[in-house]
């Protein structure tokens, strides 16, 4: 799994294009008993790549009954299985990933570091980590750390009901719901940790298919709050995370990414 995620977290020529996890239904409004859900490694978002190996996924039905999937799906491209819908109403799922980051002070800036040979990377200017070459002391000891995302997708069977503030280490909540949404209408979230206003918190957000550097890029307010346009009737992936101060010593970072359908 290391092996498959250093591969997929950054090109092996470049090391700068970042892949990123996701779960979502392949419909997110349905009069079906069952739906099927896929989750992944993805560098264009919602088009996976790499599987979510041994991941648990977390259910909640329209009545607040959680239950556990473990999926026993055999791809390498992506991790699938089937959404039961017993009864209308509206299901959240949730799951997680984590991964290991090495991280090391350059010029009184904290950026991630990756142990790989110079003739493997571009210049130092073009990139945004420091390899072992571009560190003059023969010796020195990385900070390690650990990157965490919650993912959520939400599937409505039949009707919209009322869903519960997502828990999770970087919190978002959908003033309108997120089976509601409409192109071209301000939706208003707010984010939160600890149950606390997040200030100045990140948002992508990235119709399907588009890479992270095509993200449209926003900050929430001082209270946590934040309006979001989605431009097109189309599937998104928005991403939410707290601002990294790249001048103080880095701690573990989470990120919250929920799929979302747009009308």
């Amino acid at each position: 799994m290391k092996n498959l995620l250093i591969s997929s977290l950054v090109l092996v020529s470049s090391y700068s294009v970042a892949h990123e996890p996701y779960v979502a239904p392949i419909a997110y409004k349905t009069e079906q008993t069952q739906v099927a859900i896929i989750s992944g490694y993805a560098e264009e978002a919602l088009h996976s790549e790499y599987a979510l190996k041994n991941a648990k996924f977390e259910i909640t039905n329209p009545n607040n009954i959680r239950t556990i999937v473990e999926p026993d799906s055999k791809l390498s491209s992506a991790t699938v299985f089937d959404l039961k819908l017993p009864e209308s109403g509206t299901y959240s799922v949730k799951t997680s990933a984590t991964y290991p980051l090495k991280y090391v002070q350059d010029q009184k800036e904290w950026k991630m570091f990756f142990d790989i040979p110079a003739d493997k990377a571009s210049a130092k200017a073009d990139r945004k980590y420091i390899i072992p070459a571009d560190l003059k002391a023969k010796k020195f000891t990385p900070v390690e750390i650990t990157r965490e995302w919650t993912l959520w997708a939400y599937v409505s069977k039949d009707k919209n009901t009322p869903v519960q503030p997502n828990t999770a280490p970087i919190q978002v909540e959908f003033l309108t719901h997120p089976s509601e949404l409409k192109a071209n209408q301000v939706v208003k979230i707010k984010v939160s940790k600890a149950n606390q206003a997040l200030a100045n918190a990140n948002i992508v957000i990235r119709v399907k298919g588009a890479t992270d550097e095509q993200g449209v890029v926003l900050k929430a307010a001082m209270d946590g709050s934040a309006d979001l346009v989605f431009p097109k009737a189309a599937e998104y992936l928005v991403e939410v995370s707290e601002t990294i101060d790249t001048q103080h010593k880095p701690t573990n970072q989470f990120y919250s990414l929920i799929s979302l359908s747009v009308n």
